[in-house]
């Protein structure tokens, strides 16, 4: 078990004033405006804290925002994602999660975003603010006790997401400026967002005026790693700040601009061509027939005795060992009540009865994962209530078999027998009007 250590938190800012009063906690009050802002070194790129330094802020932003060059109308669509303008934002887990064909005007919207982004030219790493409720980042039991945080509940949610990544739903905006706490939202979230200029992946990050105030809007293929959790009182109430960097996870959603499937071509058709034959055949026999019979062999009967299948077994594996995942991707798997030990129609359990099943638990598979590079739902996923998204780290056994031919609506990202993941987080969601998991988790490396 990975032991935490809190640091004090020297801050002095416009509105705000936080200062050290423990190890764990810090307090915040009004002082008089100081016109200041932080810039720190890292990595030869100026990190900046504008706090709540409004002014700095806003002059900082307006130069920003014309270097993502939108025009007037690109402006006004980011804004209605913004205001969640016909419910784009509130219906987001319907969109993504649904049906090719199904919510077309809202995913023509997603994809005019997701072609801003293309443009996006962001010129400094900057340290961003949102204050949000804790169930927003998968953290589902009672926080505070009026004005204070109760403190066997801060000390669990330090367990559950230090050290760790925080994987959004949406596209995250944040502020440039600290914000007023609330009763409701008293989780602040303190982002630093990197810049990506000379890397090969630059920052998908831009930045917008929305109702009177700069604001960065940052793609969906991005984590949290949470570097430091501690507690801090805003506006006299005892709150959660969480900081941490962006880190970035290849998401395709539900595939909106039909890129996954060139993503895997680009890595994987070199690697299918030079598959043997043995192997070729025993991939495509799993995709179209085998999985079950020998999923059933590996997760129920031992996985030994039967020659056949090993000889099958064995060449998948050996194709799959050949060419490792190439990045940390996200890859997302509709599960029946049964992968998890329930009854095939049972309903779901409450919450926090399935998290006090799973929740930071490590979960094996014998057998191999089939995962989509896709979110989207496909015909014979309704009964299925649970929702797996999986981060995959770089260099894990799988591989795109959606290459080798004739697979290519699955997008299929095979992992290796024998795969372990730790669950991170459980999100409840009602899509379409079924009420369904969303169950966060990493996959670990052998």
């Amino acid at each position: 078990m990975k032991k935490t250590i809190s640091k004090g938190l020297i801050c002095m800012s416009t509105l705000l004033l936080v200062i050290p009063i423990s190890s764990d906690t810090t307090y915040a009050y009004s002082g008089k405006k100081l016109n200041h802002y932080q810039s720190t070194e890292k990595n030869n790129d100026k990190e900046i804290d504008f706090k709540d330094d409004k002014e700095k802020a806003k002059e900082w932003g307006s130069k920003e925002a014309k270097e993502w060059k939108l025009t007037f109308t690109e402006k006004e669509k980011v804004n209605d994602f913004l205001n969640d303008k016909n419910g784009i934002q509130t219906n987001y887990n319907n969109i993504i999660f649904s049906m090719d064909g199904k919510y077309q005007n809202e995913k023509n919207d997603f994809k005019k975003i997701e072609k801003m982004f293309e443009k996006a030219n962001f010129s400094k790493s900057v340290v961003t603010y949102k204050n949000i409720e804790s169930t927003k980042i998968g953290f589902n039991k009672s926080l505070t006790d009026a004005t204070r945080l109760n403190s066997e509940s801060y000390q669990e949610l330090k367990k559950q997401f230090l050290d760790k990544d925080i994987k959004f739903d949406n596209y995250l905006d944040m502020h440039l400026t600290q914000q007023n706490a609330s009763n409701q939202e008293r989780v602040i979230l303190k982002v630093t967002v990197p810049n990506g200029r000379g890397s090969a992946t630059p920052t998908r990050a831009g930045v917008v005026l929305n109702d009177n105030e700069y604001k960065i809007l940052i793609d969906k293929g991005y984590l949290l790693h949470v570097d430091k959790i501690s507690k801090v009182v805003n506006k006299g109430l005892e709150c959660v700040q969480i900081e941490g960097t962006l880190k970035k996870s290849l998401d395709f959603k539900n595939d909106l601009n039909k890129q996954a499937h060139s993503w895997g071509l680009k890595y994987y058709e070199s690697w299918a061509e030079k598959l043997t034959a043995p192997q070729r055949d025993a991939l495509e026999n799993y995709a179209r027939q085998d999985y079950k019979e020998i999923n059933d062999y590996l997760r129920n009967q031992g996985g030994s005795g039967n020659e056949n299948l090993n000889e099958k077994i064995k060449n998948i594996s050996d194709a799959l060992e050949q060419k490792p995942i190439p990045e940390e991707i996200t890859v997302y798997r509709w599960c029946g009540m049964a992968e998890y030990g329930y009854k095939i129609d049972e309903p779901l359990p409450t919450l926090k009865d399935f998290e006090d099943k799973f929740l930071d638990t490590i979960k094996d598979d014998k057998g191999y994962m089939s995962t989509s590079l896709s979110s989207e739902s496909l015909s014979g996923f309704g009964p299925r209530k649970i929702i797996l998204r999986l981060q995959v780290p770089k260099g894990s056994k799988g591989a795109y078999i959606s290459a080798i031919g004739g697979f290519q609506n699955e997008k299929e990202i095979l992992l290796d027998k024998g795969s372990k993941y730790h669950i991170d987080k459980v999100t409840a969601v009602i899509i379409n009007g079924v009420k369904r998991y969303i169950v966060d988790a990493t996959l670990l490396t052998r």
